[in-house]
């Protein structure tokens, strides 16, 4: 039988179309994964309600645009996919969807995941799926510590006080994150349930790990003298777990008070500077601490450049203050004694001036060492982590 030549011009059409849809589906890329990891600031303070203050700074306010729809709203990541893990009073939580606001603190809030999840999906064509552990309150000398480091030498002062921490929980969260990131992982089904049109015969690649944690070893003396040692642990031991030698690891440095926290006029009692110089220590110092097949790969961004200095001092104004004012009306303070500090501090009358309420109100949500809950923070330090990741994976 001969064909009409409509009906061969169709059967061609066909083969065309499924030679195209052969040839997309072979140069389909696995799906990207990406863990997040961490203590509170991990986690995240920023309510959504700071998100509209982010216009009021020419330089931050185009990012507007990528994280509010025309309507105002914050945006829902199209292809990026979250699945979380945290602690609280009630026990752990895991929640999953896609990435948007409600995966910080509570509902209303956002943590380095909101801005890195859309900006990567921004940026590449497959699919994307973070992995995301943080609880608050922990850290890397004992609650994070990984295997490589071997067992806990607790202090003098710990030995002295009986307040030796159970070895139990030493590295029970590293258990934690690397059991979770294993379960969710486990197989097609697994990942399904966070990312509903997972295609098995693409796969997943393990994309990139960001670790943001620090304040309670930072806190801690004697956590401080090892942080540099067990952060390097910490890389290699996870790169060996998830057997992926050489992951593109970013450690997000600690910044509150900026990049320059001895220059603040307030908290200056913190070891604050010390503390970032064992993390830049760590990836400085990563290639030459460890056996060869884990060497390269691990960078360090620094949160403080987004760190709001000028909201930091209106949050001490308010504490210090407020503080007085409560010792006054309980007679430990005089009146007079309350204007002198305010004449020391620079306060003035020891009230918020019209301005710094309405720039308080608009812009924190949370104390300064959760870098005072500031969408325009945790939105650029995001941003920025997610860039990052993204220059590593061009090498």
């Amino acid at each position: 039988m001969i064909k009409s030549s409509k009906t061969a011009s169709a059967f061609a059409f066909l083969a065309i179309i499924g030679f195209a849809l052969d040839v997309v589906a072979a140069e389909a890329e696995p799906l990207k994964v990406y863990i997040l990891a961490g203590q509170s600031n991990m986690q995240g303070s920023a309510h959504q309600g700071t998100f509209a203050a982010i216009g009021d700074d020419p330089k931050s306010a185009p990012l507007l645009r990528e994280i509010l729809d025309k309507n105002g709203d914050p945006v829902v990541s199209d292809n990026a996919w979250v699945t979380y893990l945290t602690g609280g009073r009630d026990g752990d939580t895991v929640l999953h969807g896609k990435v948007k606001v409600g995966y910080g603190f509570d509902g209303e809030r956002i943590g380095p995941e909101y801005a890195f999840g859309i900006t990567i999906d921004k940026a590449l064509d497959e699919p994307v799926l973070i992995i995301k552990t943080a609880w608050g309150g922990k850290s890397l000398a004992v609650d994070f510590r990984p295997p490589g480091a071997g067992p806990y030498q607790p202090s003098a002062k710990e030995k002295e006080s009986g307040r030796v921490p159970e070895k139990e929980m030493v590295g029970h969260y590293y258990r934690e994150m690397i059991r979770f990131i294993q379960a969710t992982l486990r197989d097609a089904g697994s990942i399904r349930k966070v990312v509903p049109g997972y295609d098995a015969e693409q796969g997943y690649e393990l994309a990139g790990f960001v670790w943001f944690q620090g304040w309670n070893d930072m806190c801690n003396r004697h956590h401080i003298g090892q942080y540099s040692g067990n952060m390097i642990h910490f890389i290699s031991d996870v790169r060996r777990e998830l057997e992926v030698p050489t992951l593109p690891f970013i450690v997000g440095i600690l910044g509150v008070y900026g990049t320059d926290p001895d220059s603040r006029r307030f908290d200056k009692g913190l070891p604050v500077s010390e503390f970032r110089k064992t993390q830049f220590a760590a990836v400085e110092q990563y290639d030459d601490r460890v056996a060869a097949p884990y060497r390269g790969q691990v960078i360090a961004v620094d949160s403080g450049p987004y760190y709001e200095l000028e909201l930091s001092d209106i949050y001490w104004k308010r504490r210090l203050t407020g503080g007085w004012k409560r010792r006054v009306e309980k007679g430990e303070m005089t009146t007079k004694k309350f204007q002198e500090e305010c004449a020391r501090h620079g306060f003035g009358d020891g009230e918020l001036t019209a301005a710094e309420q309405r720039t308080w109100d608009r812009c924190a949500s949370n104390a300064e060492y959760h870098y005072l809950g500031s969408g325009k923070t945790f939105v650029r330090f995001g941003r920025a982590l997610a860039e990052a990741m993204l220059e590593m994976q061009k090498k």
